[in-house]
């Protein structure tokens, strides 16, 4: 899997409320706009591994373990 599609799933498997929330944290933590986190989703822009593993810290869960080299 890439990045984006590991993103994007963590994000489809949470409830509406939670992701929001999440969503949220890591505009704020990464300084992005919505639009940069829903291009990293929808695979429009590339979501380095360094990124995501910042994503990882800010969410407090291990996003790379399914990170395809």
């Amino acid at each position: 899997m890439t990045t984006n599609e590991i993103l994007d799933r963590y994000f489809n498997l949470l409830p509406n409320h939670v992701r929001i929330a999440k969503s949220r944290d890591i505009r704020q933590s990464l300084n992005i706009t919505r639009s940069v986190l829903s291009d990293w989703r929808r695979g429009r822009t590339r979501l380095e591994p360094e990124t995501l593993d910042e994503i990882s810290e800010i969410v407090g869960v291990d996003l790379s373990e399914d990170v395809a080299v």
